[in-house]
């Protein structure tokens, strides 16, 4: 089945859904607005991203729209493109908070329709990344949370643009303590060998992949696994970051 294909079936399945179970938002419980589970009025109080970054989605002054921030500026990185949905604040965090430990799951479903808005508005006509690698939690982790929430969104983007998802390619080799709270170079050193491909996945024939996370703040996990990526000078391969929040 083609993208194109793919694409409608997505949004036709979810006007059925509107038309079954309207949308409910997730913030004040009152209907919600364009099969999306957020109202008007709510979807307005989220930081919704405007002017930021292309290459790290670090929110900038709206006369620098379509400008790379300094830190891109002047350092080498191996991110091509990152798309934020919304900048982390008040609201957002509190969605993607319950999103993440909590098991409310509708939340994180509003936002990744927000992100899927701003993929779509970002790239327009340009060629979308052919492979979407959600970051992976390590099993211990996984076994306590009992869902990856970086991988329900990968699939809920993959549905709504056609893009296959790999759910296994990544994998999370090293238990790593919280990143909350340490600085970037901490960070770095923390997240240092802590993740590998799936021996038995060949991703060769992908060249541009995006990788899904949930909140980028320092860049540090997308660094660390765009490096594995790209692994035995295999600098070709784009890598793009697709995220609800920019911390």
């Amino acid at each position: 089945m083609s993208t194109r294909i793919e694409e409608t079936v997505y949004r036709c399945s979810n006007f059925i859904q509107f038309l079954l179970l309207p949308p409910t938002c997730v913030l004040c419980q009152q209907r919600g607005q364009r099969g999306l589970d957020l109202c008007v009025n709510c979807q307005q109080l989220l930081a919704l991203t405007d002017s930021c970054c292309p290459g790290c989605a670090l929110p900038l002054p709206a006369a620098a729209f379509g400008l790379q921030c300094g830190r891109c500026q002047t350092r080498t990185t191996r991110i091509h493109t990152t798309v934020a949905a919304c900048r982390y604040e008040a609201g957002v965090s509190g969605l993607i908070t319950g999103f993440k430990y909590h098991r409310q799951l509708a939340g994180g479903r509003a936002l990744t329709a927000l992100l899927l808005d701003a993929i779509r508005d970002r790239y327009g006509q340009t060629s979308l990344p052919d492979l979407l690698l959600p970051v992976p939690l390590h099993p211990a982790r996984l076994r306590q949370r009992g869902y990856n929430q970086a991988l329900l969104m990968a699939r809920d983007l993959s549905k709504g643009l056609g893009i296959p998802c790999e759910a296994d390619a990544l994998q999370r080799v090293r238990a790593t303590p919280p990143q909350q709270g340490l600085s970037a170079k901490e960070r770095r050193r923390n997240l240092r060998g802590a993740f590998a491909l799936n021996p038995k996945w060949d991703g060769s024939h992908y060249r541009r992949i995006a990788l899904i996370d949930d909140v980028v703040t320092t860049m540090s996990t997308v660094s660390e696994i765009s490096r594995v990526l790209q692994r035995d000078g295999d600098t070709a391969r784009e890598i793009h970051v697709w995220c609800l929040a920019r911390a």
